[in-house]
């Protein structure tokens, strides 16, 4: 995993032989924008850009994850990904479910133990 979504962007980007302008071109920002980014001195770009991005890099399910939540992380430290909080946001129970946990300060070792009971349920799926 990268330390921080410019040198995630960067690594994509050498990793399709892309130029920093090519990329820029076909995103539709500036390559002032777009070295700045990968530079570190500008948080990520709009939701719209994440998904230009994606495409344009050629990102895979996992990789689209971990440049959501690098991107989070780069706008501020209480940032969630844009997937994740549309996730919460659209389910009513989890969004209960993580108000219920955080009131009740429910520790990490029970989300754990959840968590490894989905994903043996899941992990094939």
């Amino acid at each position: 995993m990268s330390n921080n979504f410019g040198d995630f962007i960067k690594e994509k980007r050498i990793r399709c032989d892309y130029s920093l302008k090519y990329v820029a071109e076909i995103i539709g920002i500036s390559n002032v924008y777009q070295s700045s980014i990968e530079a570190g001195k500008r948080p990520a770009p709009s939701y719209d850009v994440l998904m230009k991005l994606r495409d344009a890099l050629k990102l895979n399910d996992d990789e689209f994850g971990e440049m959501l939540d690098l991107a989070a992380e780069s706008k501020n430290s209480r940032a969630v990904a844009y997937d994740l909080a549309d996730y919460i946001n659209q389910n009513d129970f989890i969004h209960k479910t993580l108000r219920f946990s955080l009131k009740n300060k429910i520790p990490e070792s029970e989300w754990v133990r959840f968590f490894n009971a989905m994903n043996e349920k899941y992990k094939d799926k």
